[in-house]
């Protein structure tokens, strides 16, 4: 069903919350069950002997007492049962995922080793090249990307992917997108390797090995492809509006945290960061950061960060347009290394604030993402941390497989719900991650309650004094 959420510790398809929940009942069962147990045997122990009927009494409340703790005791056994599966099917499929990825990893690289070398010198990849370097040269190629996405990037998407998104972005072919951008580094490897193809058939000791990863590997190689044809092109950033907004109350749930996160239209200009400064006596002042999603989907430089050149750049871990902005205002709203802050992100707003939080240079107190490219950006463990995304979203896919198996991972399916075809990608949008917020907040999940009440305690007892908006842009050649 489209309410339904798979809430997990991290990378498991198998949903624990319900394992969880009945745990948690049949512990409830157990204590309940003691607790009578333990009230008929004081009743036992009032009962006056020689009076009509005692014998039969006793004996019913003794017989009463023994079922009773013999419910207990199984209530008790099958809770550990419960606890054992679950954590059981999470180790197991680990496992079982590790391996696969191994394996596809291996045969990327072989792939890559043998295909790469052989394209580069075939009159195929010659005439490639030559392709490219005339659209390059032309300018060609920005005129025709300027004419697809102009500044307002792709606000309703072509009539093909209006038309066919259910069949192009659903359940059972996301993975498929998330598998391939998880192997695009290892082909890339491979390529690089050539002759020494060989070398990779050692991947269950090369990668659990330290090395940088092969996710980044494969960005950074559509990175260089784009800058070859003039595109993905990185730019300093400067602030161009601060407005200051109505303070309100701190927010007390997962949809208060979404609805805070600055988002419009896609093109039409507006803040990207906003930030909430906390006063609490005697300690230094907490701030909250909230990030926006893209703007504009145009590969080219234009004035606007938050573009698919900070998308890509993100996935390299290199420092993007968005990422060096979300710095700047951090620094302008007076954060500083050892300041506490909580970051809230949206789409690239969610990638972006993985990559900040990773780097680990502040004082990280809880990170929630919705619809985040955030699979193998490695985050603090010992950081509350809630990543959610839809099963039928192709942008979480393209952070890869998720890798941060301590955070509290939730997953909606929402193609199984009525949906629009109004947008290209609509799984995406915020309205529907609004949603999802709210079934969150209502859905009791063990795991989700004790996270937010522990990013809500970041709050507790404190002042919000002030609420920031920032609006950033590139900085181009002409400026």
């Amino acid at each position: 069903m489209a309410d339904d959420l798979d809430i997990s510790g991290g990378t498991s398809s198998v949903s624990t919350e319900d394992l969880v929940r009945a745990a948690e009942q049949l512990g409830r069962i157990a204590d309940e069950t003691r607790a009578i147990a333990a009230a008929l045997r004081r009743t036992e122990e009032v009962c006056t002997p020689g009076i009509y009927n005692t014998g039969q009494a006793l004996f019913d409340i003794e017989h009463a007492v023994g079922m009773l703790d013999e419910v207990a005791g199984r209530a008790a056994a099958l809770k550990g049962s419960m606890e054992s599966v679950g954590q059981g099917y999470i180790v197991a499929e680990r496992a079982i995922v590790g391996v696969v990825q191994g394996a596809w990893a291996t045969f990327a690289e072989l792939v890559g080793a043998w295909f790469g070398p052989r394209l580069a010198s075939s009159p195929a990849g010659l005439l490639t090249a030559l392709i490219a370097g005339s659209i390059k040269k032309s300018g060609g190629l920005d005129i025709m990307l300027g004419r697809q996405f102009e500044k307002s990037g792709v606000p309703s998407g072509s009539s093909f992917f209006r038309d066919y998104n259910r069949a192009l972005l659903n359940p059972a072919t996301v993975p498929f997108y998330r598998g391939l951008v998880q192997t695009m580094g290892h082909f890339a490897v491979g390529s690089n390797r050539g002759l020494g193809w060989y070398a990779s058939a050692l991947w269950p000791l090369q990668y659990l090995a330290p090395q940088t990863k092969p996710y980044e590997v494969g960005a950074n190689a559509l990175a260089d492809g784009g800058r070859g044809l003039g595109l993905l092109n990185e730019t300093p950033v400067r602030l161009v509006e601060v407005e200051e907004l109505r303070s309100t109350s701190a927010p007390q749930t997962y949809h208060d945290r979404l609805l805070r996160v600055p988002h419009g239209e896609l093109g039409q200009p507006g803040p990207q960061v906003m930030i909430e400064r906390y006063s609490v006596p005697g300690e230094p002042d907490r701030f909250s950061v909230y990030v926006g999603g893209t703007v504009t989907f145009n590969p080219g430089t234009t004035d606007e960060p938050w573009d698919m050149t900070s998308n890509m750049i993100n996935a390299t871990a290199a420092q993007s347009g968005s990422a060096a902005s979300v710095r700047e205002a951090m620094a302008a709203a007076g954060i500083d290394k050892d300041s506490p802050v909580q970051f809230t992100g949206f789409s690239q707003g969610g990638g972006t604030v993985a990559r900040i939080v990773a780097s680990e240079e502040y004082n990280t107190q809880g990170v929630v993402t919705f619809g985040g490219p955030t699979g193998q950006i490695t985050l603090p463990k010992d950081v509350p941390t809630v990543l959610v995304d839809h099963a039928d979203d192709p942008v979480p896919a393209m952070g890869g497989e998720q890798a941060n198996t301590d955070a509290v991972l939730v997953r909606r399916d929402t193609a199984a719900g009525e949906r629009t075809n109004i947008w290209a990608v609509p799984a995406h949008h915020i309205e529907y991650y609004l949603k999802t917020a709210t079934i969150m907040d209502e859905s009791g999940s063990p795991q989700l309650d004790t996270t937010i009440r522990n990013l809500d305690s970041f709050t507790a007892g404190a002042k919000l004094e002030s609420s920031t908006a920032y609006r950033f842009e590139r900085v181009l050649e002409n400026d």
